[in-house]
């Protein structure tokens, strides 16, 4: 009775412990993300998906981790795809935004960061960061974007490491109105930055 009472044991630790190790995936070939995202309540949780999402997707929750796992991409299907408005402690990884007006919106005071985000084939800019914002891109790809592939502007913080800005119509990074840029091993196509711009590290020099 004492042994099977011990595995009783066991085995109800271990079913608690695997139940808190992976959160749900959202499937969005059967679920809404955008609907997934707008009911989280939850400050620090973990949205991880999957599949092609339609978009927009607005994030208004401190602490959010949004995360892809294999395929997954955020549809913009011509409106801005994903938006960061007033946010906190976000973070986002390991997935794909596209065909969107905007790919991937930070504004009015969001403190986000990128890992393994790719934005491209949006139709105005791929990153846009506005508004004393603060973001970190690390391993990012912003590609073929209809104008700028990122558009940093007003007060905005933005730090860079190992990611790629390149193949965007107009530009590849633009840089206005006091903002401040540190840069680590960027790799850079066209670029534009006014008089008020600090830059960190790189060779972007500015006035540009």
């Amino acid at each position: 009775m004492r042994i099977l009472e011990g595995c009783l044991i066991v085995i109800s630790v271990l079913a608690g412990v695997t139940g808190y190790a992976e959160p749900d995936v959202v499937d969005c070939s059967k679920k809404s993300l955008a609907d997934a995202v707008r009911d989280a309540s939850d400050k620090n949780s973990t949205i991880t998906f999957t599949g092609i999402c339609n978009g927009p997707v607005v994030v208004t929750i401190d602490g959010l981790t949004l995360r892809g796992v294999g395929t997954a991409i955020i549809d913009g299907a011509g409106a801005d795809a994903l938006t960061l408005a007033g946010t906190s402690r976000v973070s986002l990884m390991d997935f794909d935004v596209t065909n969107g007006l905007t790919g991937i919106v930070v504004r009015d005071g969001s403190h986000v960061s990128l890992t393994g985000v790719n934005s491209h084939d949006n139709a105005l800019a791929g990153v846009l960061i506005q508004t004393a914002s603060s973001t970190t891109l690390t391993d990012v790809n912003v590609t073929s974007n209809g104008t700028i592939g990122v558009a940093v502007d007003d007060g905005v913080s933005v730090a860079a490491k190992s990611s790629t800005f390149t193949g965007n119509v107009v530009k590849d990074l633009q840089l206005t109105f006091g903002s401040r840029v540190s840069i680590q091993n960027l790799v850079v196509g066209t670029y534009t930055c006014d008089a008020t711009v600090l830059v960190r590290g790189g060779t972007i020099t500015c006035p540009h």
